[in-house]
């Protein structure tokens, strides 16, 4: 089925197309049109009803071109979020080290404290004659675990020596259990590490060859709105503003459509709201914060600040994105931390002011892993949006998101949508499927940080069959 074209409405059209672009398309897409030659459009000129016809043809080649970047876009899109989650991973594998490096620490200063309480206890005790304690122990023990043990075989110890010893001992045994965590999870942060660098390559690979699509699709598309121009007595920007308000209006349609019939990526495994628990797994439950991304191992969790990106270059001009190569230097995306979900804000002037926030990164570039000042991934503009205004959006990550506004009971049915509202889309119909996000602005149209080359837009909602049938309302009324 051949899935209505869609566009940005602050940006020509020939900017459209980036959107989509990867080296494969995730689906199907019908052949676009060939598109009428110049000869033909200037013989067409004369005759009105040739014109029209041509006319039609052209508007038919426009469709296809974006059917076909649109549908693209979902590859590209999918490798940068299972980049964000292994990156993801391996924050949460460092917090881990760190944390356990930290706990380590005091265990040992703790230890080192018992064991010199029964280092003392043999020197009292061989000074006064009791047990069979000597203070040759403390020279002939290679170290305090050494000195514990020779302590522990001997007979004839008061109840206060016995309670001294075994406190000792209890701290070392704390000691040794958290250097087996530490090397664990030094283990599990090498994995992770070699694991973000795969999908890191992965999705530079998908943009980097993505380059000359883009290039000929802008072209193409470039031609076809100067051809329309040229038939219809018009100017490049009048069509290009016109195909736009044309595919926000189609969009609007086709949400309005697919929420009344509950098509579209639901089914049997679409996500419901406010189930909150367990993981992610084609059931249909959407995934807590804190239980794990669904099957894509996200660690869901509560809300982060933005983290600062590396600098970026200045905006590019909004009417013609160059495609970029991307940067071999990633930031990670924030890590979570766990905390309890404070209540939703009521004030609805915080999902214009997220809004606002968004639209004023329009032309902002895209980049992998980044929250702002002057770069942005989809969900990070998505935190850096909410947050701007104070309100936590789940962390740095499209499944984390989705997950913790299902775990607070902040989803509502597409149908009901609203300015402000948070739109995701999933490649299963279920929230471990999620792979891009972004904010409703109304009338079939959203923000959002696209992907290299285009960076952050806003026009119509594309392929609405693959948005989830909830949608995340950060703040405001339910």
């Amino acid at each position: 089925m051949q899935h209505p074209a869609r566009s940005l409405t602050c940006t020509a059209v020939v900017a459209v197309v980036g959107i989509g672009l990867s080296i494969a398309l995730a689906a199907p897409a019908q052949a676009t049109p060939s598109a009428p030659s110049w000869d033909d459009v200037r013989a067409a000129k004369s005759d009105e009803a040739a014109a029209q016809r041509t006319v039609d043809e052209l508007g038919s080649r426009l469709e296809g071109l974006q059917d076909a970047a649109d549908e693209a876009s979902v590859s590209e899109q999918q490798a940068a979020q299972t980049y964000a989650l292994a990156a993801s991973e391996q924050q949460v594998a460092q917090s881990d080290l760190d944390d356990l490096a930290a706990q380590s620490k005091r265990a040992r200063a703790t230890a080192e404290h018992s064991a010199a309480q029964v280092a003392g206890l043999v020197v009292e005790l061989a000074r006064t004659g009791g047990g069979d304690l000597s203070t040759s122990m403390l020279v002939d023990a290679r170290d305090s675990k050494d000195l514990l043990y020779r302590v522990g075989t001997m007979s004839h110890l008061s109840q206060r020596s016995a309670t001294v010893l075994a406190q000792a001992q209890a701290d070392q045994n704390t000691v040794d259990s958290l250097a087996s965590q530490q090397r664990q999870a030094t283990t599990a942060l090498a994995k992770a590490t070699d694991s973000t660098k795969t999908a890191l390559g992965a999705a530079e690979d998908a943009a980097s060859r993505a380059q000359d699509r883009l290039q000929r699709e802008q072209d193409q598309q470039d031609q076809v709105l100067q051809q329309l121009a040229y038939l219809k007595g018009t100017s490049v920007a009048t069509e290009t503003a016109y195909w736009n308000a044309q595919q926000a209006k189609q969009a609007e349609a086709e949400l309005a459509a697919r929420a009344q019939t509950g098509a579209g990526g639901g089914g049997a495994g679409t996500t419901s709201p406010g189930t909150g628990g367990g993981s992610s797994t084609g059931s249909g439950t959407a995934t807590a914060p804190g239980t794990g991304g669904g099957s894509d191992g996200g660690s869901g969790s509560a809300p982060s600040n933005p983290s600062p990106a590396q600098p970026a270059p200045s905006k590019p001009s909004p009417a013609q994105p160059a495609p970029s190569k991307p940067s071999p230097a990633r930031p990670a995306p924030s890590t979570p931390k766990p905390t309890t979900p404070a209540p939703a804000p009521s004030s609805p002037s915080k999902a214009a002011g997220a809004i606002a926030f968004a639209r004023q990164q329009l032309g902002d570039p895209y980049l992998l892993g980044a929250a702002g000042p002057n770069s942005w991934d989809c969900s990070g503009l998505v935190m850096g949006a909410y947050g701007s205004q104070g309100v936590a959006t789940g962390g740095h990550n499209v499944v984390w998101q989705y997950n913790y506004f299902a775990s607070i009971g902040r989803l509502v049915p597409l149908a009901q949508r609203q300015p402000g509202d948070i739109l995701f889309y999933s490649n299963n119909g279920t929230a471990s499927g999620g792979y891009h996000d972004s904010i409703y602005t109304g009338n079939g149209q959203m923000i959002e940080a696209a992907r290299p080359g285009v960076g952050v837009v806003e026009r119509a909602v594309w392929l609405p069959n693959q948005l989830l049938p909830y949608v995340a309302r950060p703040t405001g009324s339910l």
